[in-house]
C-alpha cells in the first residue's frame, strides 16, 4: 500500500507522462509529488489536517484537538430533547435532514422511502423470510437470521463462535484487544 503523497511511477519520465502538471519533490533522488513548500511529506511538507493529541494515536482531529476515539463530540441535533447526531442543516435524519434518506413520493406522506421512491404503506415491496410459516423480514439470501441469514458479514473463525470478527478474523473474546475510552 502506498503512503500519502507517494507515487506509483518510479521515474520522472513516467510521472510526467501520466501527470504532466504535477511537480516533483525538490529533494535529491526523490520521485514523489510535491505536497507543499516544494517537497513531499517524507521531506518535510506539513499536512493541513492535524493528528490527535493523544500519544501514539495516528487518527486525525475531529473536534477539540482529539479524534472520535479519544472524546471528540459530534454536533447534536438542534431539536430540543433529541440526542441524535446532526447530519445536514443542524438536525438529525429523524427531524428532517435529507443527507442519506428520501421521503415517500406520495403527496402529504412524511414517511421515509424504502424502495421505488415510496414507503411500505404506499407499495414498497416487503421482503419476508422464505421459510414456511415465518413472518419475519428477510435479511440475507431471502431468509431471516433464525433461518440461516448470517448476523454479521464476518464471523469469528474460532470453532463454535458466532460473534462478529474484528481484526485478524476473530472476535474480542478470542484474541482482539479492544481499546476502550477511560472515564
Amino acid at each position: 500500500k502506498r503512503l500519502r503523497g507517494e507515487r506509483k511511477h518510479a521515474t520522472d519520465e513516467t510521472a510526467r507522462k501520466y501527470h504532466p502538471t504535477r511537480k516533483i519533490c525538490s529533494a535529491d533522488g526523490c520521485t514523489k509529488f510535491v505536497q507543499s513548500g516544494g517537497v513531499c511529506f517524507k521531506h518535510g511538507a506539513k499536512t493541513k489536517a492535524k493528528k490527535c493529541k493523544f500519544e501514539a494515536c495516528t487518527n486525525y482531529v475531529v473536534n477539540g484537538g482529539v479524534c472520535m476515539r479519544h472524546g471528540a463530540k459530534r454536533k447534536p441535533c438542534s431539536i430540543e430533547g433529541c440526542s441524535n447526531n446532526a447530519q445536514q442543516g443542524g438536525v438529525c435524519i429523524k427531524h428532517g435532514s435529507k443527507k442519506y434518506r428520501y421521503e415517500c413520493s406520495v403527496d402529504r406522506c412524511t414517511h421515509l422511502a424504502a424502495n421505488g421512491g415510496v414507503c411500505e404503506r404506499h407499495g414498497a415491496k416487503k421482503y419476508i423470510c422464505n421459510s414456511e410459516g415465518c413472518t419475519k423480514r428477510a435479511q440475507q439470501g431471502g431468509v431471516c437470521i433464525r433461518h440461516g441469514a448470517k448476523k454479521y458479514k464476518y464471523e469469528c473463525s474460532s470453532e463454535g463462535c458466532t460473534k462478529r470478527a474484528r481484526k485478524g478474523g476473530v472476535c474480542a473474546k478470542h484474541g482482539v484487544k479492544m481499546h476502550h475510552k477511560s472515564s
